[in-house]
């Protein structure tokens, strides 16, 4: 080696240690956590849609067996559970406490679709009454549980079960 020679004196490049991906940065700590509250938030209020529409689905699932079992009271047995279901849903209105013409007329003034068109005018003795030929509810039962399957399904309410509408 030539000590004068100061290219000899040089030595290769030394890259630095490799940048390590933990601790994280702060930006990054935020991040998660605003990830964290955001799905939090979300499954919150996925559970709580949930549970609001539960009366919903346990009284399609009541018309439903209804429609399947097929009693002589079938047609009783509907507008049973569409009043259970509008004491639900609107709390502290006492609509089912109406008779039953009334209650029908509350049943399409709060759903935006056509429900319970064509009924009888002597619904009360179709329900109530001694089934004879002449009020033979067998003619409407279908009617009145496709209406109140979109009634149950449709209705505007609070949907907040409990609070009033």
């Amino acid at each position: 080696m030539n000590p004068n020679d100061p290219l000899a004196q040089l030595r290769d490049i030394h890259l630095p240690a490799a940048v390590s991906a933990w601790p994280l940065a702060p930006g990054w700590w935020m991040l998660i956590l605003l990830a964290i509250a955001s799905l939090s938030y979300l499954a919150w209020h996925v559970l709580q849609r949930n549970r609001v529409k539960l009366y919903r689905r346990q009284a399609l699932e009541k018309v439903q067996q209804l429609e399947l079992t097929q009693p002589d009271n079938t047609v009783a047995n509907v507008f049973e559970v569409l009043k259970q279901t509008a004491n639900i849903s609107y709390a502290g209105q006492s609509v089912s406490s109406q008779n039953i013409n009334d209650f029908v007329d509350f049943l399409k003034r709060s759903c935006p679709q056509p429900v319970f068109q064509d009924l009888p005018q002597d619904l009360s003795t179709i329900l109530y009454g001694k089934q004879s030929a002449s009020n033979n509810p067998s003619k409407i039962t279908g009617q009145v549980i496709n209406s109140a399957k979109v009634w149950i399904t449709e209705h505007v309410a609070n949907d907040t079960p409990g609070a009033k509408a």
